[in-house]
């Protein structure tokens, strides 16, 4: 460990026991015989239960109000209603779309004759392709590629976007320059909802000492593993070495993205959304905080109110919902 950087943890070994347990050896192995971008495709190449913070519904609701000031209210139908109610004819271009879930949300408005996803993950995409099927979306379109890389007509999109993708590229700065502005009508969207936080996930020093006292109190049935006996007693920062190793596009340039932003487009509305406690918090433990009985629920609104006091306190925001225009 130096300073706010972390190049082997305690909390790597941690993590690399219960992943040999749960998906074998092999996956393990295979990660040394990879190249960047192929250990990239193979970790999001797969569709598997987790228990990260994102499965618990009140997480989801307090998103929505900080999206959109309601917690009913999902930021695609807040985004349609506000900025696209009467436009017609619209194309979107979802970047990194795994499978589906956002852009299937827009699609469903008639405003859209055209969206389009593309990821690298294979698996992925067939399943959002099952998903549009399903539910008979025919303005969808789904694509297996880079987005670098890939050969999209200049001028051509209405929105642009990022939703939990935009964060595993590097040289952002040059990414919205060189792929996102060219692909954009003059006046179109960029539409981020992304980690900003620390590169490589290396959390501060203060959101470490704060989550891990949250934990500490936690009562004992709150902090047991996903498909475990064991506790979960320390968070750690994850080192550098297993970043590279699992998935080297992970948080590249996340801390890059917003002054980016900043510097390419109009801010036509940007608000913080948290993550910097819970994202740490509830990883592997999540699952047990499904419950809707009154005991979880207190707990909950406890600990999302203590993330609360924390980003007032710090000013920060390890993640953002950001609505940005092209203006040349």
């Amino acid at each position: 460990m130096s300073g706010d950087k972390t190049y082997l943890s305690i909390g790597d070994f941690i993590d690399l026991y219960y992943k040999v347990k749960q998906r074998g050896y092999s996956e393990l192995l295979s990660k040394f015989h990879l190249s960047n971008s192929a250990r990239t495709v193979s970790k999001w190449n797969t569709v598997t239960s987790s228990s990260d913070f994102w499965i618990i519904p009140e997480i989801r609701s307090r998103w929505n109000e900080k999206c959109t000031g309601d917690p009913k209210l999902e930021y695609e139908d807040y985004v349609v209603s506000k900025y696209f109610l009467n436009i017609n004819g619209l194309k979107m271009l979802s970047v990194g779309c795994g499978t589906g879930a956002r852009e299937q949300k827009f699609a469903k408005y008639p405003n859209f004759d055209l969206i389009e996803g593309i990821d690298m993950a294979e698996k992925q995409i067939d399943e959002a392709r099952i998903h549009a099927s399903d539910l008979k979306l025919n303005n969808l379109k789904y694509i297996v590629g880079e987005f670098t890389k890939h050969s999209f007509k200049n001028c051509t999109y209405d929105v642009i976007l990022f939703n939990s993708s935009l964060h595993h590229f590097n040289d952002i700065q040059n990414i919205l320059k060189t792929n996102v502005l060219p692909l954009l009508k003059d006046g179109g969207y960029l539409l981020i909802f992304e980690y900003v936080g620390p590169k490589r996930l290396q959390w501060t020093k203060q959101q470490l000492e704060f989550a891990n006292k949250l934990l500490e109190d936690l009562p004992l049935k709150y902090k047991m593993r996903f498909n475990s006996k064991s506790i979960k007693s320390r968070i750690y920062r994850p080192g550098l070495l297993r970043m590279f190793l699992v998935d080297p596009s992970e948080a590249i340039d996340s801390n890059s993205i917003i002054p980016s932003i900043h510097k390419h487009f109009k801010i036509i509305e940007e608000r913080k959304i948290g993550w910097d406690i819970s994202h740490l918090l509830f990883k592997d433990i999540a699952h047990n905080f499904l419950n809707n009985d009154k005991e979880t629920q207190i707990l909950l609104s406890y600990l999302l109110d203590k993330e609360d006091e924390y980003l007032s306190i710090t000013d920060s925001s390890d993640a953002v919902f950001g609505v940005y225009q092209k203006t040349y």
